[in-house]
C-alpha cells in the first residue's frame, strides 16, 4: 500500500519562496483528492501535450515534498494541469486573489510567479546532522 503523501512541516521545509510554491502545488494534488504519484505521472504521459518529455514519480515526489523545484516550468505545468483536471479546476481561469482592490489572476500564472520566487531565493541551508548543535552534549564523545 503506497504511503499518505503529506505537506512537510514548518520543520521539514521553513516558511520562504520554496515553501510557498510547496502548499500552492500541494493544494492542487490535495483538491486532485491525492492521486498517486504513479497517476500523476501516467496522465502527464498519456497527453498529447505533453508528447516532448515525461515527468518522474520521484521528480513530482520531490516537487511535493520541497526538496526539489524544477528548472523547467514545463515541468511544473505538467503537474499543475493534471491535478487541475483531476481537481476539475480550471487552471485558466481568473479568480480574485484576496489581494486589495480588484486584484484578480489566474492559477497557473499564481503557481509561476511563486516557482519563480523559488528559483531566484537561495537554496534553502542543509539540516546540521544529528545531535549537532542546539545544545547537543559532547559528554560522549571521546578525548582527542
Amino acid at each position: 500500500m503506497a504511503q499518505v503523501l503529506r505537506m512537510p512541516t514548518e520543520a521539514e521545509l521553513p516558511g520562504g519562496p520554496r515553501r510557498r510554491f510547496v502548499e500552492e502545488l500541494f493544494s492542487y494534488y490535495r483538491d486532485a483528492g491525492r492521486p498517486t504519484l504513479r497517476a500523476i505521472s501516467d496522465d502527464i504521459a498519456g497527453k498529447s501535450q505533453f508528447d516532448a518529455f515525461t515527468v518522474s514519480r520521484e521528480t513530482i515526489r520531490k516537487m511535493l515534498r520541497g526538496l526539489t523545484v524544477p528548472l523547467s516550468w514545463a515541468v511544473v505545468n505538467a503537474v499543475l494541469t493534471v491535478l487541475c483536471e483531476r481537481a476539475f479546476i480550471d487552471p485558466d481561469a481568473e479568480y480574485h486573489t484576496g489581494g486589495f482592490g480588484d486584484d484578480t489572476s489566474t492559477r497557473r500564472q499564481d503557481l509561476r510567479r511563486v516557482w519563480n520566487d523559488a528559483l531566484d531565493a537561495p537554496p534553502p541551508s542543509p539540516a546540521p546532522p544529528s545531535g549537532w548543535g542546539g545544545g547537543a552534549s559532547y559528554a560522549d564523545e571521546p578525548p582527542f
